[in-house]
């Protein structure tokens, strides 16, 4: 087969949410099983290119039509370095002058106060738009046997190619699919009005009737109105799509996919181990190797003084691109450790957490926390306040910011992670705290249900503080009272972790059956 996969950003190369690890996994392991797999992404001001070969700067040259005026877009071509599928770059001014994929950085700020460090780019529709309709020039320049069979795109932010493909005799064999990666709202991508919709897309007012969502129009909308098929990224994300009763956390989809009887396929992102893996510290980051599922724990202990120690010296590289709050006074063999590592968005229920913490920290005296990450200003100073407070000194410590090595110390360190999300389509934090031998704590929702409740970490229904703060303490007391138990979970969640979820497994299960099917289904209407 031939597959072209359509994203903003990619592990190695443009790094942004988690879109990026689906992105690189699926054209590693499609490539890898001998299908021809082609990557387009814009080639922002932050591609790293240290993971490719064969860089070529500009080998076609177009104009495209936008906005009433006419762009010159230029594309670039490499290869994955390790894995060998081809990349594309979509070359313009508005993605080589950003230093981020959708938000801007302190230094943009810097330089243009109205670009406000962590907002979206102003003009997020533009660049979404301009790359949609390159893919499909794109298909000017190919040659009839490099005609992809699927263009698989990635989230809102691509969503609406298949409003060009579709109608490009280029493309009339080729079928769309778009995977909804977050369908929260603030992830839609959406147009304010038809008149928007037609002033961005080119196309006329009646093409976007089906797509409104009251009075904006739904890229997802217009990737289903345009033949595409929707999946997302686990089966009970799917269903919480599908069901009116979400419209909440939807933005008013769920509802709309469900009258329209629009079908969503859910498929379980799985997580690429050798990146993870905490056998090999080259691949893990980490300073010492251990093996949860084998029971050899002893590294990641030994991580946790290592990486405690670096950020009592407020250690430069450790520390890179992070604002340190608070610090740890502690004994890591007497004390328990909760952590998060990732977003600091409304989504991951962290203000519910940074209410029940203090609850938690005074029942048990032994109790450390560990907070990484950055995102929305009130929920940084939340956990700010809660690592600069009197009553709390010593026992909470936020690093604010990101870095990779952080990141991966903090989920290492843990022996609890804590994810409290309102909704989370599919999650990977608790693919790889279960790696790293550290069990989640997690409210059932979307794709968080692939943890088994008492097996492999700890479920609860409904997001209270009641409910969080019981389940944690139900955690912290099974930690005490019977340690054999949490051994025995942590050996599960690896060993699950690794054999049921791994991208090779997804990719072979799901992903090929699903594109088999698709193909079926074209030669019979043919």
């Amino acid at each position: 087969m031939k597959i072209w996969i359509l994203s903003h950003e990619c592990s190695g190369i443009a790094e942004a949410g988690g879109v990026k690890n689906v992105t690189f996994s699926l054209c590693k392991e499609l490539q890898k099983k001998g299908h021809k797999t082609v990557l387009f992404i814009p080639f922002f001001g932050c591609i790293n290119l240290s993971e490719t070969r064969d860089f070529s700067k500009n080998i076609f040259e177009t104009k495209i039509s936008i906005c009433g005026k006419e762009e010159s877009v230029s594309f670039s071509r490499a290869f994955s370095k390790e894995f060998g599928f081809e990349i594309i770059f979509v070359n313009h001014l508005c993605y080589s002058e950003k230093e981020a994929v959708y938000t801007y950085t302190q230094n943009e700020e810097n330089q243009n106060p109205a670009h406000k460090k962590g907002s979206g780019h102003e003009d997020a529709k533009f660049k979404d738009i301009l790359f949609c309709k390159a893919v499909d020039a794109f298909g000017s320049f190919i040659q009839e046997a490099d005609i992809p069979d699927f263009i698989h795109c990635q989230d809102a932010s691509t969503a609406v190619t298949p409003l060009f493909t579709d109608r490009n005799p280029v493309f009339a064999g080729t079928k769309n699919i778009v995977t909804i990666h977050n369908a929260g709202p603030a992830y839609h991508h959406e147009f304010s009005s038809v008149d928007e919709a037609s002033w961005y897309t080119g196309f006329d007012i009646p093409e976007f009737r089906n797509s409104m969502n009251d009075e904006r129009v739904e890229p997802f909308l217009i990737a289903a109105d345009s033949g595409a098929s929707l999946t997302t990224v686990s089966p009970v994300y799917a269903e919480e799509l599908l069901n009116p009763e979400n419209n909440g956390i939807t933005d008013g989809l769920a509802g709309l996919f469900a009258s329209k009887n629009i079908p969503v396929l859910g498929i379980t992102n799985g997580i690429d181990i050798e990146m993870y893996d905490p056998s090999d510290c080259k691949k893990s980051f980490l300073k010492y190797e251990f093996s949860p599922e084998n029971k050899k724990l002893d590294g990641k202990y030994k991580n946790r003084e290592y990486f405690l120690d670096l950020i009592s010296k407020n250690d430069r590289k450790i520390l890179s691109g992070i604002k340190k709050y608070g610090f740890l006074d502690s004994d890591s063999g007497k004390n328990l450790f909760l952590v998060y590592q990732g977003r600091l968005a409304s989504q991951k229920g962290l203000s519910l957490l940074a209410d029940v913490l203090p609850e938690t920290l005074r029942k048990n005296p032994l109790v450390r926390v560990i907070i990484t990450g950055q995102g929305e200003k009130e929920l940084e100073e939340k956990f700010i306040s809660l690592a600069e407070s009197e009553d709390f000194g010593g026992k909470v410590l936020l690093l604010n910011g990101y870095n990779k090595q952080a990141a991966r110390f903090t989920v290492a360190s843990g022996d609890f992670i804590v994810l409290p999300s309102y909704f989370e389509p599919c999650g990977l934090e608790d693919f790889i705290a279960l790696l790293y031998g550290t069990l989640p704590v997690a409210n059932r929702t979307g794709g968080l249900n692939k943890i088994l409740d008492n097996e492999t970490g700890f479920l609860y229904n409904g997001n209270s503080y009641d409910n969080l703060k019981n389940r944690i303490q139900e955690a912290i007391d099974l930690f005490k009272e019977n340690p054999e138990k949490i051994d025995e979970m942590t050996e599960k969640g690896a060993f699950h972790t690794r054999n049921e979820y791994s991208w090779d497994k997804v990719v072979e299960n799901s992903y090929i059956p699903f594109f088999e099917k698709l193909l079926s289904e074209k030669s019979e209407k043919n």
